[in-house]
């Protein structure tokens, strides 16, 4: 059988009750105990939405501004290492990391990629993780494509 009071009405009865309870103590007891049910209130919102906000949300909080020995992060470098070092759970970063090289070479080479490279082979093969040396590697053979413009 269903219950047709439903979840909003008990809500309203433990508000309710709750209320009441706070409204006698601090009738019996005295305004101390309003500041001591706020106090409660507070300690408990606080246990209960702080861990949330302590959650890691792949955002580098380590770079301050305002400081001269620190380089400025540039854009796009949490980005790279989520892709070049990605957690268990990301499963579009090695395709991500591909389309991003497929493009890059394209742009560079629009006549096609020189044989015999990593870059071929890893343009070449399904996308897969990459090793930093690998990494290093394509990002070298990357920059030594040269453009060639048409008249």
């Amino acid at each position: 059988m269903v219950d047709s009071r439903g979840p909003g009405r008990r809500a309203w009865i433990l508000a309710a009750a709750v209320v009441l309870v706070v409204t006698v103590l601090t009738l019996t007891r005295g305004p101390v105990t309003l500041v001591a049910v706020a106090m409660t209130a507070l300690a408990v919102a606080l246990a209960l939405g702080l861990p949330p906000l302590l959650r890691p949300d792949g955002v580098d909080w380590d770079w301050r501004p305002g400081r001269a020995s620190e380089v400025r992060p540039e854009p796009g470098m949490a980005t790279l290492q989520r892709l070049l070092t990605p957690s268990f759970d990301d499963k579009a970063a090695h395709a991500q990391l591909h389309e991003i090289v497929t493009s890059l070479a394209a742009d560079r080479a629009p006549h096609g990629i020189p044989e015999g490279g990593l870059l071929a082979q890893y343009l070449g093969a399904p996308p897969r993780r990459l090793s930093a040396a690998e990494a290093d590697t394509i990002i070298t053979e990357l920059e030594a494509l040269t453009t060639q413009e048409t008249p």
